[in-house]
């Protein structure tokens, strides 16, 4: 049986900015069993990963910017699989789409006061 996702276009996206290594994932749940964030939060790249396998991935969610990119999960993946890689590659695609939560917009709205101004307040120099 094959399985179909729904939202190719974004699974297409998502390979093209680094993160194809999603279809070698079976779900065991080692990364998530050691990602720092499920010690003070739920947080599942596992769910992660798995939706971005059928094009599913909730871009204006704040999950796709928690990963701290701490390498702990792919280290245990018996498969290979690179966590991070797919986590940035979801960052890419919300970059170039500009859909941001709000946590990330202030932090994007400081950089660009600083770059254009010299101050993350969005005040004078």
């Amino acid at each position: 049986m094959e399985t179909i996702a729904p939202f190719i276009e974004v699974i297409d996206e998502i390979k093209e900015a680094g993160g194809d290594v999603f279809k070698l994932c079976f779900q065991c749940g080692l990364c998530d069993s050691v990602c720092p964030w499920n010690k003070v939060r739920p947080f599942s790249m596992r769910k992660l990963i798995r939706e971005a396998a059928f094009g599913l991935t909730e871009i204006e969610g704040e999950d796709i910017w928690r990963c701290t990119t701490c390498g702990m999960c792919p280290s245990q993946c018996p498969r290979g699989v690179k966590q991070i890689d797919v986590s940035v590659a979801l960052r890419r695609v919300a970059t170039e789409y500009e859909v941001f939560p709000t946590s990330v917009r202030s932090a994007r709205t400081a950089r660009a006061s600083l770059i254009s101004e010299g101050n993350p307040l969005q005040g004078d120099r």
